[in-house]
């Protein structure tokens, strides 16, 4: 199965780089890997990327530096994945949808950050899994699935377990992008989703060794987005 992954950085990177996650995922896409799945990664930049972008601010930055400073968080997120990958990965981040296809086809697994000011890593991730033509897009993030609210703040969300990528649009649909915005899909990421009707599925970490089994087919505690 061709897989695209976007592993968040509130997991990878909450405050500083998860040494323990990191090695965990490495060795869930080695799992994979062993499988003969296809695999392509990208990283979000967590609690780093947006220290950085609210010092950007201070200092005047504009909103596109903003941005252009949260991308290159995300790619030195992408190295870290790369060491703990070794020679499974192509040794640089990708930054071209193109590049990451071809690294895919020579076997390798490629690791892409952000691309470009204006574009989340969830819209990076969904633009790769339709140009890639993915079967499956994941997302790994400190939320175990997608809720009807943020269960952090309300303690009346609901779980969704199922729901379809139109429902998945109308709930965030209400959602401003701007540089550093922490949500699970962001809504040109559900827009894309949509358009390309991409089997989608949103995870919580506690999900990432079990990867293997749920990709066979294994029930998993997460949100399923389907099409229609």
């Amino acid at each position: 199965m061709r897989v695209t992954f976007c592993v968040g950085g509130s997991i990878l990177a909450p405050d500083d780089p998860d040494v323990s996650c990191i090695r965990e995922i490495a060795q869930t896409l080695r799992a994979l890997k062993s499988q003969k799945h296809e695999i392509l990664v990208v990283i979000g930049g967590g609690g780093s990327s947006r220290k950085y972008i609210e010092v950007a601010r201070k200092l005047k930055a504009s909103s596109t530096l903003c941005d252009i400073i949260g991308i290159d968080v995300t790619r030195l997120n992408a190295r870290l994945l790369i060491a703990a990958l070794g020679n499974l990965a192509e040794q640089e981040p990708l930054t071209t949808f193109a590049a990451a296809i071809r690294a895919m086809l020579r076997g390798k697994v490629p690791v892409m950050g952000g691309m470009m000011p204006g574009q989340t890593t969830d819209a990076v991730a969904a633009m790769l899994a339709s140009s890639s033509k993915s079967e499956l897009l994941i997302f790994l993030t400190d939320v175990d699935g997608v809720y009807t609210a943020d269960p952090k703040i309300n303690s009346r969300a609901k779980k969704l377990e199922r729901m379809t990528v139109d429902e998945l649009m109308k709930l965030v649909t209400a959602k401003k992008v701007k540089p550093g915005i922490n949500v699970i899909i962001d809504p040109v990421c559900a827009r894309l989703i949509q358009r390309r009707g991409m089997r989608t599925l949103v995870l919580g970490k506690h999900e990432i060794k079990r990867l293997p089994e749920i990709l066979k087919g294994a029930k998993h505690s997460g949100t399923t987005i389907v099409p229609g």
